[in-house]
């Protein structure tokens, strides 16, 4: 199937920007990211308030690129809470007190940077494509399209982790956590006119991370598996998904994934049933690619690959 799009719309290596709210699996995507083995560019990570606080996310975000080896590139602040709503309380019970499952990452914290998320993005834009991946929240994305609505262009496709849209919510009945946690965010991104690929519940909770699987990462000559290993051994998510690191995957192998065009709308309407879910309607014309098929194996295949590729 034709999902897919490993060059930018110059014909050069796609250039991909991930924004996290690490998170024991934004950590295993950024792990998937870095993998010298990628078919895209890892160019900048920008963290935005959503498993954590900003203060913490932010952290997180420095320490793990220090720590698998990536201190020189651009980790910048985003937004500290939503849009709109109240921010949602931090769910240390499934990413653990430091949102890294109780890993404590032994890397020296890389230099605080001088501008903000949107900035970097802003500037990455000007030099050429990008495809934005936000794996948390919407905020710093929506900020960005108003803010500056002239990048619109320079942006090849947002691939979002995010979403329920033919299966239920996990945080509520009909609404998926990122969403849900800034609704009116969320529908900015929806309402753009840019090309959107949705990786929602949908293909994610087929994705788990089993115990079994968990302990082929757990190489002891390995640091980074087993690294890996040890978060997720502290990641309480229920159905243990590998939420995150699908999107990082899908830019690697568009071809373990399929989907339908849809047009995506968002509930905003607060105190209503569907506030924060994504309604998906079936659409050849629409802008966005709702993933609804995965080859689970095949993603926790290639999960396992990009992180043992991370050196020793």
């Amino acid at each position: 199937m034709g999902w897919g799009m490993k060059v930018g719309q110059n014909g050069r290596r796609l250039r991909a920007i991930i924004d996290c709210d690490p998170g024991v699996d934004d950590a295993i995507a950024l792990m998937v990211a870095s993998s010298p083995d990628s078919e895209f560019e890892l160019i900048g990570v920008t963290a935005v308030a959503g498993n954590l606080p900003l203060q913490d996310t932010f952290r997180n975000a420095r320490a793990l690129m220090a720590f698998l080896g990536r201190p020189d590139l651009p980790v910048l602040a985003g937004a500290d809470r939503p849009m709109t709503r109240e921010p949602v309380p931090a769910i240390h019970h499934i990413h653990g007190a430091n949102g890294l499952g109780g890993y404590e990452l032994e890397m020296p914290i890389a230099s605080t940077p001088t501008k903000t998320a949107i900035e970097y993005i802003i500037e990455a834009c000007s030099q050429g494509p990008v495809t934005l991946c936000p794996i948390g929240p919407l905020t710093t994305i929506a900020q960005l399209l108003a803010k500056a609505p002239e990048v619109i262009p320079a942006i090849d496709r947002i691939v979002l982790m995010g979403g329920a849209a033919f299966v239920p919510g996990n945080v509520t009945q009909t609404a998926e956590f990122n969403i849900w946690a800034d609704p009116h965010a969320a529908a900015v991104i929806f309402n753009a006119p840019i090309e959107k690929v949705m990786i929602g519940l949908d293909v994610t909770l087929q994705v788990g991370a089993e115990p079994s699987w968990i302990e082929t990462l757990a190489n002891p000559g390995h640091r980074t598996a087993l690294a890996a290993a040890a978060m997720l051994r502290g990641y309480n998510s229920g159905s243990m998904a590998l939420h995150d690191p699908c999107v990082p995957v899908f830019l690697d192998r568009p071809d373990l994934f399929d989907g339908q065009r849809c047009r995506v709308s968002v509930g905003t309407e607060d105190g209503s049933d569907g506030y924060g879910q994504t309604f998906a309607t079936p659409d050849p014309s629409g802008d966005t690619i709702v993933l609804n098929k995965v080859d689970a194996d095949g993603v926790r295949a290639h999960v396992a690959e990009a992180i043992f590729s991370l050196g020793d």
